[in-house]
């Protein structure tokens, strides 16, 4: 099971392959520093939009799960960061 959900992942990766753009990444980057969940946004010269969908912690990271928006198609994709680092 473990190995179906891993290349659907990727599959899913692959096949929408959504490049966003810097403007919409760093405005992405910012919110999940200081959005709550269910935040969300749209660049409007580009109409990519993303929507923050869950959070999760522990003692060593934080991380956010993201739902990315463009042109018809999704991906979402899960940011985390260790305290006081960046997001990767």
């Amino acid at each position: 099971m473990k190995r179906l959900l891993s290349s659907a992942t990727m599959c899913l990766n692959v096949s929408c392959g959504i490049n966003t753009s810097m403007d919409t990444r760093e405005t992405m980057l910012q919110a999940l520093s200081s959005q709550p969940d269910g935040y969300s946004s749209v660049d409007n010269s580009t109409g990519e939009k993303f929507k923050i969908v869950s959070t999760s912690a522990n003692s060593l990271r934080l991380c956010r799960v993201v739902s990315i928006e463009h042109e018809n198609r999704f991906l979402v994709e899960t940011f985390c960061k260790a305290k006081g680092g960046q997001w990767r």
